[in-house]
Parts: structure tokens; C-alpha cells; sequence
């Protein structure tokens, strides 16, 4: 199953990211290029793209748009109505 065609999967493996990788993924939801992310958790460029190859393996994504749009879609269903 894809992550992003239903709703449960993009969670179940989300709980397989490190720490590490989970800062990244937040970081690239913020909208910060590579430089940006490296600079604010005090690692390399190169650290980031492993970082994001890795999670992008770990949710089967193909794309760094992919991660962002189903970690806003997954976050969207977890608020409550209104918010």
C-alpha cells in the first residue's frame, strides 16, 4: 500500500523514524531547503539528504513533496474540527 493512499499507513510508519529523521521531516513541512535544515540541527548537508533519503524509504515515498503533503494530510486528520 502506498503511504499516501490511505490514511493509516503514512502513521504506522511514521512511529519507524528516528528522532532525527522525524526533525527533518518537520523541518522540510516548515519549507527549509537542505542548508536551512543542516544549519538549524547543527548537521551537515549531506547528513540531511541521508536523513531524507532514509524517511523517505521508511514511509515508501518517492519525493520530498510527497513526505510534506501527507505529513500536513495526516496532521490535518489528527486536529479537531475547527482548529
Amino acid at each position: 500500500m502506498h503511504a499516501l493512499s490511505g490514511g493509516q499507513a503514512l502513521y504506522a510508519s511514521e512511529t519507524l523514524l528516528s528522532a532525527r529523521e522525524q526533525q527533518v521531516l518537520d523541518s522540510l513541512v516548515e519549507g527549509l531547503c537542505d542548508k536551512a535544515i543542516a544549519r538549524k540541527l547543527d548537521i551537515s548537508v549531506g547528513t540531511v539528504k541521508v536523513h531524507v533519503k532514509h524517511l523517505l524509504r521508511k514511509l515508501d515515498l518517492h519525493s520530498r513533496l510527497e513526505a510534506v503533503v501527507g505529513h500536513r494530510e495526516y496532521i490535518g486528520r489528527r486536529l479537531p474540527p475547527g482548529v
